[in-house]
């Protein structure tokens, strides 16, 4: 699991800027509200209270999940209301994958968690990866390849930037489980 080294949040206008964006994400954002509502279905009781905006040293770093678990939000590397929804999205579904018992010490695990923390959150969710239909595949209605393609590039990532694995690696790590996880519901 990754250690977030984390800095004081004495950063007012940072910091009440974060918590005024997550405090709109918790109300507004409905990708945001399912993750949580599935949380909640899995007999865990969820509070806001443990999602925290502080200044993160690392600088790739825009969020994380700690083993207590509470969800921090790097208020210094964060800047805009989607970037943030796109980040606790994704440490929301760790936070869920955490209530089913996930072993982060095992990268098998870790690796499936940030499969389906690329998958359903906001991460992938734009212009490129929508769902394709259209005058030129008027049948189709599927989620693009381009966001399959997106999901396994994040995940990688994710795994390369916390276990400190090279991409080879990282690749070989994700592409052993991607296709059964990626089936997976949330």
């Amino acid at each position: 699991q990754l250690t977030l080294l984390t800095m004081d949040h004495s950063d007012g206008i940072q910091h009440n800027r974060c918590q005024d964006w997550k405090n709109r994400a918790l109300k507004n954002c409905k990708i945001v509200k399912n993750i949580i509502n599935k949380i909640e279905a899995n007999n865990h009781k969820f509070s806001p209270g443990c999602i925290y905006c502080e200044n993160c040293m690392n600088l790739e770093l825009k969020g994380g999940l700690n083993k207590i678990p509470e969800i921090i939000l790097c208020q210094n590397n964060l800047h805009s209301q989607e970037e943030l929804e796109t980040i606790l999205s994704h440490e929301l579904v760790h936070y869920l994958d955490h209530t089913k018992n996930t072993n982060w010490d095992n990268i098998n695990e870790l690796a499936r968690s940030e499969i389906r923390a690329a998958k359903y959150s906001l991460e992938c969710h734009n212009d490129k990866t929508k769902l394709v239909k259209g005058p030129n595949n008027p049948e189709k209605c599927s989620i693009s390849e381009e966001f399959k393609k997106c999901v396994r590039e994040k995940a990688v990532t994710s795994v390369r930037i916390i276990t400190d694995k090279n991409s080879q690696e990282a690749t070989s790590i994700v592409d052993k489980i991607f296709d059964k996880v990626y089936n997976e519901p949330l």
